[in-house]
C-alpha cells in the first residue's frame, strides 16, 4: 500500500513538471504577432557636416572643365587634424566674440591672436597698420606665398543673440558710449584662422611654399574722421616684404547655408556712396521757437527731404536695379524751445552698376535744389565715395573653383550674391590678386541679418572654413603653374539643381 501511494505522488510530480515545463504546441490558426522595429533617424539637418573628400564619376560627368574637382593627397589627414581640433577652435570663437572692440582699438584682440599664434611657434609678426600684424608660416623658401585675410574688430551694436558668450563690451562711438559686438562675424573669421594656423603647422613639412595670415584692423565700419585700415596695411609695405603673391577673403554670408560656399562672378559687393545735406535757415533776434512763422525752419525742410529721399529707391529703380539708400545721421538744434539754425542729415546709397551711381547721384541733387527753392534755405550737398564695385582677379577666382568643388560637393558651390556691406578689400586689387568667397553660415536656428546684433552664425561652419582654407593653399602651393595677375575669362558657374 505504501509502494502504491509513493508511486502515485512521482507520477503526479513527473505529469506536473511536464505539463508546467513544456509549452504548449502552436495553435497552427492563429498568426504569431509581427514585432515592428522603429529606427530613429536623425533629421538631415541636425547631422554633423562632412566633406565629401571623393565624387562619383556620374556626379562630374557634366560638371563644367574649369569646375571639375582637382586631386589631392592632403585633403583627408587634414579634415581628421580639424576634427581632432574642433572644440580648440570653437572656444577659440567664443573667447574672442566676448571680447569684441571698436576699430582701431582691437588690443586686447591682438594680444588673444598673438598669444594663441605664439603657442602654435609661430612668434614673429610684421606689423600692418595700427592695430593689424601678418602672421607667416614657413615652409619651402622657394615656393610661392599665398595669403589670407581677417577682420577683427566689432561694431557699435548691442547684442541681442542671448548666447552664455555674448559680447559685453563696450566703447565710445561718435562721442557716446555704445556696446559692442561682432555683428559682422570677425570673431568667426579669427577662429577660422586660428584653426588653420593649428593644422598647417602640423603639416608644414608638406608646405611647399608660405603662408601669410594677414589680420586687419578696422575692417567692417569706422567713426567719423576715421578711415577702413586696408589703406595703412598697404602702405606698411608688408604684402611687399612678405612676397605675398596672391590674396583671398572670406567673410560669412547668412544668405547661404553651412557647409556651402558663394562665388560671387559679377561684382565682388556693391560700390558705397556718402552723401551729407547741409539745410541754414533763416533766423535772428525776432525768431523763436514762439514766433515760428518768422523763421525758415531747417527741421521741417530736412523731415520732408528725409522722406523725399527715402522713396527714391522703390520709385526710381526698377527691381532689376539694387540701389539701397539709407539716413543715418540727422541732427538739428541745441535746445527744445529755439528754432534751430541749420540741420544735417547724413546718409549713403549703394550700388552695383554705374549708371545706377549717376542716377542717384542726380537724383539726390534734384531733392536738394527742389528743397532750396521751395524754402528759401540755404541747402547744400556734398558728396563722398567710399569703397567701389570691384570683380576681383578672375583667372584665381577660376582656378580656385576646382578646390572648393573638391572640398564641399558640385551642390556646395553656389554662385554668391554681393555683399551689401562692402568693406575695402577691394583697395588689395590693385597691389595683387585677390580672391573674395562668401562661406555659408545658416543653419535652422542660426544666422540672421550680418551687422545687426542678432547675428548669430553657425558654429558648424568653423570647420567648413578651416577645411575651405586649408585645401586652398595646399593646392596654391603645389600647383605646377600658380595663378598670377594675369586677366581671365568671364567665368561662369553652374548652378546646382538641389
Amino acid at each position: 500500500m505504501t509502494a502504491m501511494i509513493q508511486n502515485s505522488q512521482k507520477f503526479l510530480l513527473f505529469f506536473t513538471i511536464f505539463f508546467v515545463s513544456c509549452d504548449p504546441p502552436p495553435d497552427p490558426r492563429k498568426k504569431s504577432p509581427v514585432k515592428i522595429i522603429v529606427e530613429k533617424k536623425t533629421p538631415e539637418q541636425d547631422l554633423p557636416w562632412q566633406p565629401p573628400m571623393d565624387l562619383p564619376a556620374k556626379d562630374q560627368s557634366d560638371i563644367p572643365k574649369h569646375m571639375k574637382p582637382r586631386p589631392s593627397r592632403f585633403s583627408r589627414k587634414m579634415w581628421r587634424l580639424i576634427k581632432k581640433y574642433e572644440d580648440d577652435i570653437i572656444s577659440h570663437r567664443r573667447a574672442l566674440h566676448a571680447k569684441a572692440e571698436l576699430a582701431w582699438r582691437e588690443v586686447k584682440t591682438v594680444k588673444y591672436l598673438k598669444d594663441q599664434l605664439g603657442a602654435l611657434g609661430i612668434n614673429k609678426f610684421e606689423p600692418a597698420g595700427l592695430t593689424g600684424f601678418a602672421a607667416v608660416i614657413r615652409g619651402n623658401p622657394r615656393g610661392a606665398t599665398v595669403g589670407f585675410l581677417f577682420g577683427i574688430d566689432g561694431s557699435p551694436e548691442s547684442e541681442t543673440t542671448g548666447l552664455t558668450f555674448a559680447s559685453n563690451s563696450s566703447g565710445y562711438w561718435e562721442n557716446r558710449k555704445v556696446m559692442v559686438s561682432h555683428a559682422y562675424g570677425r570673431d568667426m573669421e579669427m577662429a577660422i584662422a586660428l584653426g588653420a594656423a593649428r593644422v598647417l603647422t602640423e603639416m608644414k613639412n608638406k608646405l611647399n611654399g608660405n603662408v601669410v595670415f594677414l589680420f586687419q584692423g578696422a575692417s567692417s565700419r569706422v567713426q567719423s574722421g576715421e578711415h577702413m585700415g586696408a589703406t595703412d596695411v598697404i602702405s606698411s609695405g608688408v604684402l611687399g616684404r612678405l612676397g605675398v603673391d596672391v590674396l583671398y577673403h572670406m567673410p560669412l554670408d547668412p544668405g547661404i547655408k553651412t557647409g556651402k560656399i558663394g562665388v560671387p562672378t559679377g561684382a565682388v559687393h556693391g560700390g558705397l556712396s556718402r552723401f551729407s545735406i547741409i539745410i541754414k535757415g533763416v533766423s535772428s533776434h525776432m525768431c523763436s521757437g514762439t514766433v515760428p512763422w518768422k523763421c525758415t525752419d531747417p527741421v521741417s525742410i530736412a523731415a520732408s527731404l528725409v522722406s523725399s529721399l527715402l522713396i527714391l529707391p522703390t520709385r526710381k529703380f526698377g527691381p532689376n536695379h539694387q540701389v539701397i539708400l539709407n539716413i543715418g545721421k540727422l541732427h538739428a538744434g541745441e535746445a527744445s524751445h529755439t528754432m534751430a539754425s541749420r540741420a544735417v542729415i547724413g546718409g549713403t546709397f549703394r550700388w552695383l552698376i554705374e549708371n545706377d551711381r549717376r542716377k542717384m547721384t542726380k537724383l539726390i541733387k534734384n531733392a536738394v535744389e527742389g528743397a532750396k527753392k521751395s524754402s528759401g534755405a540755404k541747402v547744400s550737398v556734398n558728396f563722398t565715395k567710399g569703397p567701389q564695385m570691384t570683380v576681383g582677379n578672375t583667372r584665381l577666382t577660376e582656378w580656385t573653383l576646382g578646390t572648393l568643388v573638391r572640398s564641399l560637393g558640385r551642390h556646395g558651390v553656389l554662385p554668391g550674391d554681393p555683399l551689401s556691406d562692402p568693406g575695402d578689400f577691394t583697395k588689395y586689387h590693385k597691389e595683387l590678386p585677390t580672391s573674395m568667397f562668401l562661406l555659408g553660415c545658416s543653419g535652422s536656428k542660426f544666422a540672421n541679418r550680418r551687422g545687426s546684433g542678432s547675428f548669430n552664425p553657425d558654429e558648424e561652419s568653423l570647420s567648413v572654413g578651416v577645411h575651405v582654407l586649408v585645401n586652398i593653399v595646399m593646392d596654391y602651393l603645389h600647383a605646377p603653374n600658380p595663378p598670377s595677375g594675369e586677366k581671365g575669362k568671364k567665368i561662369t558657374l553652374q548652378s546646382p539643381q538641389e
